[in-house]
């Protein structure tokens, strides 16, 4: 019977210890993604007061256009569409 409790701590630590690399997998997938989510703020400000400079009546400095090209392009990934 110990050798089936040994068997049974063994896979369960081994278990734990995959679900705790799975964990670290995902936090730093997650730092990353936050990481490009603000470079592409920045990118996107400084974008917009050029644009804004070279042509202040281009329709992309209008909040709800910019929010439908998004939306376009983030609806389809987002759902899985």
């Amino acid at each position: 019977m110990s050798d089936e409790w040994a068997g049974a701590a063994f896979s369960a630590r081994n278990s734990a210890v995959e679900w705790k690399n799975y964990a670290k997998k995902l936090e730093a997938e997650l730092r990353g993604s936050q990481a490009n989510l603000a470079g592409m703020e920045a990118l996107k400000d400084a974008a917009l007061k050029d644009l804004a400079r070279a042509d202040p009546s281009s329709y992309l400095l209008v909040q709800q256009n910019r929010q439908r090209i998004f939306d376009a392009a983030y609806i389809p990934v987002a759902t899985g569409n």
